[in-house]
């Protein structure tokens, strides 16, 4: 698929880096009014031409497929506008600031007969590739608490203009960053969400910016979630999934470009020997992208569905509601 990659900044040249390997993809063009310095040389030796306006791109008939990695609230817009001009779609995580705008951009592209990419590429991730087998196989029973705890400490060196600390792109501390993938996990392993409480500090970072969130969830079967997300401690990643039959817990030992270890522990009983396999780090960024791909050729059907893709969104904007009202419990 010929591309181009709307969004220049440090997670825009990382997807380029994983596509120009890829056979599945020819990068055409990378996208930004304003790129940031180093991002032109970064195209030049990887032979992309930079092209500033994305209208340009929409018009160009040799691109037939759009990946947008840009700021959040751009989203919905730049989605409809990428349909509208018959391009393949990949939108960056989070789809839409809300839940109406994800549905907007889910009919587009169902009246479009387009596969919609998404970038929650920790799906694809071989820890929790072992969590959805361990919960398929029914080794785990019955699904009763999600609980994450995905905290880290990068943001704390970057410019407090950056927009991913401005709350109208990234309300609610690390959701957009890293807590909006655990959410997807929670949908994809739990079911449809009903409810949530939120909660968020400015412990270290000068408000508005916000550095603490708490999550408290409940699903329709039942089964509850929690996560905690910091932006002012030194990394610290952990899931684990617990049933009436035994628990599996994902431990990283660092950031996803930082290329460290997983560890996941699987229990089946009190007095049963823990298991604990090493799962080193694979791209599953690229495998992501192949999976879009492939859906998009007709291969195969794309992991994500559009519910799914909607249920995510619904929590996110909950959990910003939420915080936004101390705490107050928010119907789904």
């Amino acid at each position: 698929m010929r591309v181009a990659v709307a969004g220049l900044g440090w997670w825009g040249k990382q997807i380029i880096s994983c596509l120009v390997k890829s056979p599945r993809f020819e990068v055409l063009h990378g996208v930004d009014p304003s790129p940031l310095e180093g991002a032109l040389d970064f195209l030049s030796g990887l032979g992309v031409a930079y092209v500033a306006d994305l209208d340009a791109v929409l018009a160009d008939e040799a691109v037939e497929g759009v990946i947008l990695a840009t700021p959040h609230r751009l989203h919905e817009a730049q989605c409809l506008s990428v349909l509208g001009a018959g391009k393949e779609l990949f939108c960056e995580k989070p789809l839409a600031m809300d839940a109406a705008g994800a549905a907007r951009i889910i009919a587009a592209c169902q009246q479009a007969g387009k596969v919609l990419g998404i970038g929650h590429e920790r799906r694809y991730e071989p820890g929790f590739e072992q969590v959805r087998k361990l919960l398929e196989d029914g080794t785990l029973g019955r699904p009763l608490l999600f609980e994450a705890n995905i905290s880290h400490d990068l943001f704390r060196g970057i410019d407090r203009s950056n927009w991913r600390l401005d709350p109208r792109h990234a309300p609610a501390g690390m959701m957009t960053a890293t807590g909006i993938h655990q959410t997807d996990l929670c949908v994809a392993f739990l079911g449809t969400p009903v409810e949530v409480r939120a909660q968020t500090s400015s412990l270290i970072f000068e408000p508005p910016a916000t550095d603490f969130v708490t999550v408290s969830l409940r699903f329709g079967s039942g089964a509850r979630g929690t996560i905690t997300l910091l932006s002012c401690t030194p990394y610290y990643g952990r899931v684990t999934l617990f049933g009436d039959k035994g628990w599996v817990e994902v431990a990283s030992e660092g950031n996803v470009d930082q290329g460290k270890p997983t560890l996941v522990t699987v229990c089946t009983g009190t007095n049963a020997p823990r298991t604990v396999t090493t799962h080193h780090p694979t791209d599953t960024v690229t495998a992501n992208f192949e999976a879009w791909a492939a859906a998009v050729a007709g291969e195969r059907p794309y992991r994500f569905t559009n519910a799914q893709l909607l249920d995510n969104i619904r929590l996110f904007e909950a959990i910003v509601a939420s915080a936004g009202q101390n705490g107050a419990t928010i119907p789904l």
